[in-house]
């Protein structure tokens, strides 16, 4: 299997207030959010930048009954355990990888993330027009990750893919891929983790000029 790799900025209006959307009338302006980790199909939990505002949306949140904990970090972070909109599940199930910081204000959410081809970003454009109005605002495809790797890095990424080990909730694990090229599941895991440093390292460090958008994604999109 070859990678060709496409890094992809999303944003999304929601169709419905979430509780996040309770922020704007607090601070009117954009919300970075990141560190963010699915739980479970429902639950995902992530950091947000309050900034001077924490206290005050701490208690707005701890009031919301989407809203599971809200833990203050630092000076002016918040950790937040809350029930998604549904946005970040359908990214993650299409194997789509959350990249630097990511943003909200009221409906309005923009992510940036990396994924495997274009079918996984149509499939999480198309997943996502269900919960609101979609744009693909960048779209930055580049080749070369097959010469990034080693051969048994590529071996373990393409059978780690193919298996479903990045699929939410995973279909396989580590132990029943090591097996398969007869490796320990150490080996498996210290390779798997090469892999994925040199995608993310390779994403972040891609050209600045922006490609042209290719014709089947920019279709895919609904009209503005």
């Amino acid at each position: 299997m070859e990678f060709h790799m496409l890094t992809a900025t999303i944003y999304i209006d929601l169709n419905d207030d979430y509780a996040l959307s309770e922020l704007q009338s607090i601070h009117d302006e954009t919300f970075v959010m990141y560190k963010f980790e699915v739980i479970d199909g429902e639950t995902i939990k992530f950091l947000i930048d309050a900034g001077e505002h924490r206290e005050t949306i701490a208690a707005v949140l701890d009031g919301n009954d989407a809203v599971y904990s809200v833990e203050p970090i630092a000076e002016s972070q918040l950790l937040i355990t809350k029930r998604s909109s549904g946005v970040i599940p359908i990214i993650r199930e299409n194997h789509g990888m959350f990249q630097r910081m990511n943003e909200f204000n009221g409906t309005g959410r923009m992510f940036e993330i990396v994924v495997f081809n274009r079918e996984d970003l149509k499939n999480i454009i198309d997943g996502l027009r269900e919960l609101g109005s979609v744009r693909l605002e960048r779209l930055k495809p580049f080749a070369g990750y097959s010469s990034a790797f080693s051969t048994r890095q590529g071996e373990v990424l393409e059978l780690a893919y193919e298996h479903g080990y990045f699929d939410w909730p995973r279909e396989t694990d580590v132990k029943t891929l090591a097996d398969r090229l007869d490796i320990s599941h150490t080996t498996f895991l210290e390779h798997l983790r090469k892999a994925e440093k040199k995608v993310i390292g390779e994403t972040l460090n891609s050209g600045a000029t922006a490609p042209t958008i290719p014709e089947d994604i920019v279709n895919a999109q609904p009209d503005r």
